[in-house]
């Protein structure tokens, strides 16, 4: 947990382990990777890798070098 200068956002961070059957196709790069359709890879993410879909759509970027099998996605939420 982080908080902002003026002491009003506060930030989590989590980490969880990607499926492994996910990791291959990110790998083979095969419809999930980083300069596939976005539209197409949250679909793909939504129904059979059960991501929610609108953090899906929020990927920012993979890793290590934008083609591995890590993800940092954005899964900001409003109070």
């Amino acid at each position: 947990m982080s908080k902002s200068p003026n002491k009003h956002n506060r930030l989590y961070c989590t980490a969880t382990p990607l499926n492994g059957d996910l990791t291959d196709r990110i790998e083979k790069g095969t419809g999930v990777g980083s300069k596939d359709d976005v539209k197409e890879r949250a679909k793909i993410l939504a129904d059979e890798y059960e991501w929610d879909k609108s953090e899906a759509l929020k990927i920012w970027s993979y890793g290590p070098e934008n083609a591995g099998p890590n993800i940092l996605c954005d899964a900001t939420k409003g109070v």
